[in-house]
């Protein structure tokens, strides 16, 4: 491992980000072999940081993303107290972490990856995405609910707000297409309105949609494909309904010098199977993840339990939140 900044090795731990890391460091919380280091500093594996006495260490996994078809009842947290979270469903060998928000009850496409900067900045503008869901209510829809959702709910007054696609599918039933840097939040646009979701799918994402991958499964994204998801953060992307809103400051090396997995030997479609999870009130994390090639690019999920509510989380990082 080559010497690198003090904040990006803490934020490689996936102890906290970059931003985080600095105040940290701001605060004196840092130690590097015993002293506060000076600013600068770079480290490598051998060095033993230590923030608030605890010691971290640099996960050894090759970059890896996921597209996830999240069947309803999963909830999209890395906080593993928390019952039927995405992380013991999945059971995949690296320290994952979901990007953007889907509630626990709905179902659909989402990603995961373990390069913790992505995570955070294409979490952040998870907006700039465009998604597909096919929505559900509790009662019988009007030509006026679909307007206004279509708006993205009640407008305020004066208020200029860009249409997303809306098309009615039944009685009580319609399809969205959520434009880039709009409201995202379907469901707070639907309960704003008067009605319940019933049911929730999310069907696309910019250009991913499920094709042959059935609830419950997840496969891998090639290099391409990886590049694709992040160049739209960085403002680069093709999907031709993008808007042009104000961009997140980027460190270059977190999106251009990350080490990109070989290509896979197959492309397989065959479905495997992931080991289960055997204790549930386990804390521990998979240590170290699959070289591309040599594991399986398709795999299936651990399927819910409960659906009951779960225990709030006693750790110290409780994920993402959930929307």
């Amino acid at each position: 491992m080559e010497a690198k900044r003090l904040n990006k090795f803490i934020s490689d731990t996936g102890f906290c980000s970059r931003r985080e890391a600095d105040k940290l460091l701001e605060q004196g919380r840092v130690t590097v072999n015993g002293k506060v280091p000076e600013p600068g500093t770079k480290v490598t594996a051998k060095d033993k940081v230590r923030i608030d006495d605890e010691i971290l260490h640099v996960r050894e996994e090759e970059t890896v993303f996921l597209l996830f078809n999240k069947p309803a009842g999963i909830a999209t947290t890395t906080d593993l107290s928390v019952k039927n979270n995405i992380i013991q469903a999945l059971n995949y060998p690296a320290a994952l972490q979901p990007i953007g928000f889907l509630d626990r009850e709905a179902e659909g496409l989402l990603f995961l990856s373990n390069e913790t900067e992505a995570v955070r900045k294409m979490t952040k503008n998870d907006a700039k995405y465009e998604k597909e869901y096919i929505v559900t209510v509790d009662r019988l829809i009007s030509g006026d609910f679909l307007t206004k959702v279509s708006e993205g709910g009640i407008p305020e007054p004066g208020a200029i707000r860009k249409k997303n696609f809306v098309t009615k599918l039944g009685t009580n039933r319609f399809r969205i297409v959520l434009e880039p840097n709009t409201n995202h939040h379907v469901k707070r646009i639907v309960e704003a309105l008067g009605y319940k979701i019933v049911h929730l799918q999310r069907v696309r994402i910019n250009n991913f949609t499920a094709g042959k991958l059935q609830v419950g499964m997840w496969r891998t994204l090639t290099e391409t494909e990886m590049n694709e998801v992040k160049s739209v953060v960085a403002g680069k992307g093709k999907t031709k309904s993008f808007g042009t809103g104000k961009e997140d400051n980027f460190y270059v090396e977190d999106f251009l010098a990350t080490k990109s997995p070989a290509k896979p030997q197959s492309r397989s479609k065959r479905p495997g199977t992931a080991t289960p999870v055997n204790n549930e009130k386990s804390r521990s994390r998979p240590k170290s993840a699959a070289k591309p090639g040599s594991g399986p690019r398709i795999g299936k999920s651990k399927p819910t339990t409960s659906r009951n509510a779960a225990p709030k989380s006693t750790g110290r990082r409780g994920g993402t939140s959930k929307r």
